[in-house]
């Protein structure tokens, strides 16, 4: 008897939402272009996060040392930054290696080969690079550098400063770090925004339902129709709305990322991510995500309506 009922409740969900027409129609289109912002959200938080990861991997800072300082010396000082929890790796350049490095870079510049055969000695100071766990961190690791405990050690330059790089890329870091959080928060507000809205659709549309269905639930009531089958349809009727409304979205953000694929691969320093490959193995789990939550929103908002509008 339960399982008919509840048969029948679908069934009349359904019959409305074909029956209300163009409500139904603009109601599914309202609910997709949410969804469709919602995901463009998701996707766009997805490739500036890596996007920005791209740039964190490539900021760093450096500290270089005096050339006659012993090996030893300055593997002690890779080895007191590692221990810091600011800093995530720390790379040891030696004079030869960096020497090897320019060469690499300037392969085929001969003009600017042939200056170090001028110059005769190797002219590199050994270095460390310095990679933090986070933008933010950059900050106290130079400030660790430039106790006096290194002044020894650390080479300085014409105005008698610390060869620490992170001065001259402060402005940079402290840039990605504002953009970070940014994003972030960004990114929160639009995922609030789009809920708010989600559910005021559905309340609004199960309240136009309500009023349309109005002589529909007087009869039911005078036949004695328990409150749960004349509540259920307008839930039914919601949760399908959701439910058409998020496979259009998909749908239609499909192609676009497929269209904006080859701008996107401008921006970023390395081939390894893309926005169609990552739409692809997680779309089961974006398309189930967005559908709970439309189901979960919309059903919400449906309660909210049938309790003030609907008196049974």
């Amino acid at each position: 008897m339960k399982h008919s009922s509840l048969r029948r409740i679908i069934k009349s969900g359904i019959v409305s939402f074909f029956r209300n027409g163009l409500v139904s129609i603009a109601t599914v289109l309202v609910i997709s272009l949410s969804l469709f912002l919602l995901t463009s959200v998701l996707l766009g938080s997805v490739f500036l996060n890596s996007f920005l990861g791209e740039l964190q991997n490539k900021v760093d800072i450096s500290v270089y040392f005096k050339r006659a300082s012993a090996e030893g010396d300055i593997l002690q000082v890779k080895s007191d930054l590692e221990r810091l929890p600011e800093v995530k790796e720390v790379v040891y350049v030696s004079r030869e290696d960096a020497l090897a490095r320019f060469q690499e870079r300037h392969r085929g510049e001969d003009l600017i080969l042939q200056s170090l055969e001028v110059v005769g000695d190797n002219p590199f100071s050994p270095s460390l690079e310095i990679r933090a766990s986070d933008p933010s961190k950059y900050e106290a690791i130079a400030s660790f550098l430039e106790r006096d405990n290194y002044s020894g050690l650390i080479d300085v330059d014409l105005a008698g400063k610390q060869k620490i790089t992170y001065r001259q890329n402060q402005r940079v870091i402290d840039q990605l770090t504002a953009i970070l959080a940014t994003a972030r928060t960004i990114g929160l507000m639009l995922g609030i925004g789009l809920a708010v809205i989600a559910v005021v659709i559905a309340y609004n549309t199960v309240r136009l339902a309500i009023y349309n269905s109005r002589d529909e639930v007087a009869v039911m009531q005078l036949v004695g129709a328990s409150h749960g089958f004349i509540r259920g349809p307008f839930i039914i009727e919601a949760i399908f709305y959701g439910l058409i409304a998020c496979v259009l979205a998909v749908l239609t953000v499909y192609p676009l990322i497929k269209f904006i694929q080859p701008y996107l691969n401008k921006f970023y320093l390395s081939s390894d991510f893309s926005i169609i490959k990552y739409f692809n193995q997680n779309f089961w789990q974006i398309f189930g995500l967005e559908l709970i939550i439309i189901i979960v929103l919309n059903t919400l908002g449906s309660i909210i309506a049938i309790r003030r509008y609907l008196k049974v």
